[in-house]
């Protein structure tokens, strides 16, 4: 015997160390080994366009996202390139992008507060090593307790938040530094005043601007002799209105002498410090408990304990949100392609990982710059190079002009990033189909607003949740009166709608007590299991129980369209009458039972007579 199973494990350890096994996985978990044999001149050529297109895209958003987590623009650069690079290697999607984007931004702020690198740093770090955990463990389907509802809540609160948060540089508010839904409008409320015409008109002209270039597209040209070209050339405008709109005003500032709008001022170039996140974070003057601002000089630093208490579930929070956001930027451009959830996962773990050794604040992939992707025509995930590549070279020689930028103009990039997230649309479809649905969205959305983004999510998760176990708790029944023709009886029909288990088959069976009550002048059941795929003891212990207390009654229950296997628990359970079991439906099937239903109820009655009388 031992020497069998000794036999048995050595082919199965062959099998799983052969040469074919080794290379099925390789190919899986390292996509690029897939694609590029077959790379040739005409897939570089479109992939360096679609490339260099998003990098257009990603320097002036990158700057502007490091705005949302309180930090100077470097800091978006310094995430916005090693991404790009893992995913070259690593990504299954040829359309995705990583890098920062307007919701990591704001749950990193969440977390750390303004002007606290170190911190965001790390958060990106600990992200990084829950989503290996969770790619290794594959339980990527804890993201699918995530509903579409909650995560539309919780997006259209980001992007108000987000939007708010913009204000001060849009408008050149001054004051105090605030977080929060909450914080931000008590802010605008105080501060309003203190507005400057010269940062509000550079706000409001670069977000009119970036608002038409948008439009181009829809443009057409009419033209049959220049429609091709100058579709084009409307096209890739559009694409790189974030740059042109920021250059432009830059140029504009260093025109300007002494420029009366904020300017976003000296920019470190240069690449980022390499070496590992700080673990232990310094302890700041003013730091408080809350949303409040971590900001004052540098005094001692935290132990490691203090340090995962001070960050708190942020890093958790920011790792289920990428994951999500990923997955479902996947699913979306993913025309024909093999998704793997637990592949981007991996990919998403790799680049926080790494990324907590390079200054890299928590990074995801961006819906907008995937969008532009593939509408670049990116042919392998092999575009992100060149995108990585473009952000390494403003790196090193643009930073020094970074210095002229209006915050202003940064400020309306966000802006019109950003309103376009709020999916008022979908609230109204959500009213229609699910009125459930439509309240957890709204809760998410409130909580997000009033309480945090972190606590919101978990408390719309919870609502989505709550609602999948009150529904399985009473599920529905359908039934009516019907008349069997032959027999020229009435009889009562029920129709359960799911499966019955433990915490539900207490409602049923009480339902179906009271509808015999109600109507009393029916003595026959049918209940209908065809809906039925699954069950347990219960519930067998449960229909059996019904089926022998109505009997004593007077009431004859026949089930109906049972399968084989809910026949054989139902017979497990002690179910003795398995004649007025059908495993069908028939209606000759069903006459006959409750004509012999019938004979045997005038039986019992002539016997009960009879021993009366005597």
């Amino acid at each position: 015997m031992g020497k069998l199973v000794r036999e048995k494990n050595r082919r199965f350890s062959n099998q799983l160390f052969s040469q074919e096994n080794m290379e099925r996985v390789l190919k899986k978990r390292l996509p690029i080994l897939s694609w590029l044999p077959s790379y040739n001149k005409g897939t570089c050529l479109a992939d360096a366009i679609a490339g260099i297109t998003v990098g257009l895209t990603v320097v002036p958003q990158s700057m502007a996202y490091a705005a949302i987590v309180g930090l100077s623009p470097e800091y978006g650069l310094y995430a916005s390139y090693l991404g790009c690079f893992v995913y070259v290697i690593l990504g299954s999607c040829r359309q995705v992008t990583i890098g920062p984007t307007a919701i990591m931004g704001l749950l990193t702020f969440e977390a750390c507060g303004s002007g606290f690198p170190e911190c965001a740093v790390l958060c990106g770090f600990y992200s990084g090593i829950f989503e290996l955990v969770v790619a290794c463990l594959q339980l990527g389907w804890v993201v699918s307790l995530i509903s579409e509802p909650v995560t539309i809540g919780f997006t259209n609160a980001a992007a108000v938040t987000i939007i708010l948060s913009q204000v001060k540089s849009f408008l050149g508010l001054s004051g105090d530094k605030a977080s929060g839904f909450l914080g931000y409008s008590k802010s605008l409320y105080d501060n309003i005043s203190s507005f400057t015409i010269a940062d509000t008109a550079m706000g409001i002209l670069s977000f009119a601007v970036l608002l038409l270039l948008k439009s181009l597209p829809d443009l057409k040209s009419h033209s049959r002799k220049y429609s091709r070209a100058v579709n084009g050339c409307t096209w890739l405008v559009s694409l790189a209105r974030n740059i042109i709109v920021v250059v432009s005003t830059s140029l504009i500032a260093f025109a300007w002498y002494d420029p009366p709008f904020q300017v976003t001022g000296e920019v470190q170039g240069g690449f980022p410090p390499i070496g590992l996140p700080h673990f232990s974070l310094p302890v700041r003057n003013n730091i408080t408990t809350g949303n409040s601002t971590k900001a004052g000089d540098l005094e001692i630093k935290m132990g490691f304990s203090e340090t995962f208490s001070f960050i708190g579930n942020g890093p958790i929070i920011i790792a289920l949100i990428s994951i999500l956001q990923n997955v479902a930027i996947s699913k979306s451009f993913g025309h024909g392609q093999a998704i793997d959830a637990t592949q981007e996962m991996l990919a998403l773990g790799v680049s926080n990982t790494l990324g907590g050794f390079f200054s890299a604040i928590p990074i995801s992939g961006s819906f907008s710059r995937s969008a532009v992707n593939d509408a670049s025509g990116v042919k392998t995930p092999g575009g992100g190079f060149y995108t990585g590549a473009l952000v390494l070279l403003s790196l090193a020689f643009l930073t020094p002009s970074f210095y002229y930028i209006p915050k202003a103009s940064l400020a309306a990039v966000i802006i019109c990033a950003v309103m376009f997230m709020i999916e008022y649309k979908s609230l109204i479809s959500m009213w229609q189909i699910s009125r459930m649905d439509f309240m957890a969205s709204i809760m998410t959305f409130c909580c997000c607003l009033l309480l945090g983004m972190e606590y919101g999510i978990l408390i719309g998760v919870a609502i989505s949740l709550s609602a999948v176990i009150i529904k399985s708790l009473r599920p529905h029944l359908k039934y009516e009166l019907k008349q069997e023709i032959k027999a020229d009886i009435q009889y009562l029909y029920i129709e359960p709608s799911i499966g019955g288990h433990f915490p539900s088959v207490e409602y049923i069976r009480s339902s179906i007590n009271d509808l015999v009550l109600q109507y009393t002048c029916v003595n026959y059941i049918v209940i209908d299991f065809h809906l039925w795929t699954s069950w347990d003891y219960t519930s067998a212990g449960a229909f059996v129980a019904l089926k022998e207390g109505l009997k004593k009654m007077d009431n004859f229950v026949i089930f109906t369209k049972c399968s084989p296997g809910w026949i054989q628990a139902l017979k497990s359970a002690g179910l003795k009458d398995t004649e007025y079991v059908l495993d069908s439906g028939l209606e000759e099937g069903l006459s006959n039972l409750i004509n012999n239903a019938r004979a045997l109820a005038d039986l019992n009655r002539t016997v009960i007579d009879e021993e009366s009388s005597s």
